[in-house]
């Protein structure tokens, strides 16, 4: 039950220890070399607290284990031989992946008329309300920047997907349409540094993760998704870059 109440709380910590960062660099004489470090780094602090997280979580909770190896098991579908339902699995990944990111902006630009009364761009919208994240894309070298997206979304997917909604359903006994709208509110709300705009559309997304982990019975098929959708993000950090 601890560890439950850790990943709900967790997003509202960790949106604490950004805000906390932020008033320091501001008080501090060396503002400008403190910013800096925070626009290329700071992504580092979710990263290596949920790695924390889910080192506390294997620790502490009994049944983490079990539910984390069933959690990468090959993805089944409705008795098809494991060939047939993997290939359906990354054929479904990719596709709503694709989809989820130009749904997104489609939205985005939406949100952003309505409350700039302007026409905006992928550039403007890109995470939300702050630009943080883009400036981070930037600066950062591409290797270390795939390694962070890969880690964060697998990360994530364990975290949010694989121990959250398995234990609340097999251990806590909570209805597993609830499980998923907690799960998905808590995932996000590890956006709410992004803008509310990210929180509401990650919310959503995690609601079709959920609902993919589910269906095929493995983490895998969510992960994918979650990777392809993080990889289209990238692919615009480059062309900014270049």
């Amino acid at each position: 039950m601890f560890c439950f109440i850790l990943l709900l709380v967790y997003p509202s910590t960790l949106y604490i220890v950004y805000t906390g960062l932020y008033l320091i660099g501001s008080w501090i004489l060396a503002k400008k070399t403190m910013d800096e470090i925070l626009d290329r780094y700071d992504f580092v602090v979710p990263l290596g607290s949920m790695l924390c997280a889910l080192i506390l979580i294997l620790s502490l909770c009994n049944p983490a284990s079990h539910i984390l190896r069933a959690a990468f098991a090959w993805p089944m579908w409705s008795g098809f031989p494991t060939y047939v339902s993997l290939g359906f699995a990354t054929i479904i990944s990719i596709v709503i992946g694709v989809s989820f990111y130009y749904i997104e902006i489609v939205a985005a630009r939406a949100w952003l008329k309505l409350r700039m009364g302007n026409k905006p761009t992928v550039k403007n919208w890109m995470f939300g309300e702050t630009k943080r994240i883009v400036r981070q894309g930037q600066k950062l070298p591409i290797g270390l920047l795939l390694v962070c997206i890969f880690s964060e979304v697998i990360l994530e997917e364990i975290l949010w997907r694989g121990y959250l909604i398995s234990y609340s359903t097999d251990v806590l006994n909570i209805p597993v349409q609830y499980s998923i709208v907690i799960a998905s509110f808590a995932f996000g709300m590890n956006h709410l540094s992004y803008g509310l705009a990210n929180v509401i559309s990650k919310t959503l997304f995690g609601v079709i993760l959920s609902i993919m982990y589910l269906a095929f019975d493995s983490l895998l098929p969510s992960i994918l998704c979650h990777q392809v959708f993080n990889l289209m993000v990238f692919k615009i950090r480059i062309e900014w870059k270049s």
